[in-house]
């Protein structure tokens, strides 16, 4: 087959949705012999563009002056099979994410697309659930996250002391704050390094001062939540010895993940509508490394990391004080974790589910079947 991703800018390679929900996916794909196009939507679309693809596939939002359900509607008048990928609930994104709005002002377009679209994507079972039933009956296909081992590398384990991490995006700092009076407690008992990696792309003092300076003016208002948790968390973090490592592009990121060199990982999530329609990437991050990872017992971690805590203080405890202490414990979990993660998601494994989404029903052409 030939497939065409449509990215939403040509700067869509700076964000970590492109990483997992297009480029990943584009490397398992051409490994079964599909050929792969990126198309960053902007004017009006070349016809050879428009003739060359067997399925096209939209994700999440597109600035409206692009018009990217008529582009939909091209590809479609053309007979090409049209799929829309959608990897959050974007109908309860959670109050402190910074994208809150956009998805509620962008609400007529995805829904648009799931009306139109001739099949639907997702990687999580739970919002799989949820879009069936807004689709009518269309074929929603579970395509996973992955990693892939042309990227994500073995860590050093070179580090003196015990390094406990955590990585994520800015929309985890209600998260974070389930797991700092842990940290807290831990640190009186134990010798550990906490690093954080992510979550801003400049020095984490500054950041913060920042934030503060934003509400103490009422500025930008619609993000208040989100400035707020991240402002809780820090002034609650500041008896912790910590290192911060900014962002880095997605590409560069799982060579950086290896290098922080985490002996535990974790993954921390609140139990809220939003959060159970989201996939276990981190886990498969941390994992893929060789980082055993703790998790929140809540979906969809729940579904598959092995070693879990329930969303308390005591829990936190006895499980991460367990990982801390017990070293054979932590390496035995983290080669367990790794093995998994190697035989279910890779994109050797993952790829097939994407080739079924886009191939029409009742037949599959190999790019390399084409004469």
């Amino acid at each position: 087959m030939r497939i065409i991703f449509i990215l939403e800018s040509q700067f869509a390679w700076q964000n970590g949705i492109w990483f997992h929900r297009n480029h990943i996916p584009s490397i398992g794909l051409q490994s079964r012999g599909h050929g792969v196009k990126f198309v960053s939507l902007g004017g009006i679309m070349p016809e050879q563009l428009i003739d060359w693809p067997d399925a096209v596939i939209f994700g999440r939002t597109y600035h409206p002056n692009l018009d990217p359900v008529g582009t939909l509607r091209q590809f479609k008048a053309a007979g090409k099979r049209v799929i829309y990928d959608i990897d959050d609930d974007l109908w309860t994104v959670n109050p402190d994410n910074p994208s809150v709005l956009v998805s509620s002002a962008f609400k007529d377009q995805y829904e648009q697309f799931i009306k139109e679209a001739d099949a639907i994507i997702t990687p999580s079972k739970v919002l799989a659930k949820k879009v069936k039933k807004l689709s009518k009956g269309k074929d929603v296909f579970i395509c996973h996250n992955a990693i892939s081992t042309n990227y994500y590398k073995e860590r050093p384990k070179t580090k003196d002391r015990l390094i406990i991490g955590y990585t994520g995006a800015a929309s985890h700092w209600k998260d974070l704050d389930l797991i700092v009076d842990v940290l807290l407690k831990l640190r009186k008992k134990h010798d550990f390094v906490f690093t954080l990696f992510g979550m801003i792309s400049g020095p984490l003092e500054a950041e913060m001062y920042t934030y503060n300076q934003i509400l103490l003016r009422s500025l930008q208002p619609e993000k208040k939540d989100y400035f707020q948790n991240a402002l809780d968390w820090y002034s609650k973090l500041k008896g912790l010895e910590m290192y911060h490592v900014p962002f880095y592009p997605p590409e560069m990121y799982p060579d950086v993940l290896a290098k922080c060199d985490f002996d535990i990982g974790l993954a921390p999530l609140q139990d809220n509508e939003f959060n159970r329609g989201k996939s276990c990437i981190k886990f498969y991050e941390y994992a893929s490394v060789g980082t055993p990872v703790l998790a929140s017992d809540v979906m969809p971690y729940s579904s598959e990391v092995s070693y879990r805590a329930k969303n308390t203080v005591d829990d936190w405890c006895k499980k991460l004080e367990k990982l801390i202490v017990d070293k054979k414990f932590r390496l035995r979990l983290a080669k367990q974790q790794q093995d998994w993660v190697m035989k279910n998601r890779t994109t050797a494994q993952t790829a097939l589910g994407w080739e079924l989404a886009c191939q029409r029903p009742g037949g599959l052409k190999v790019l390399t079947q084409q004469k």
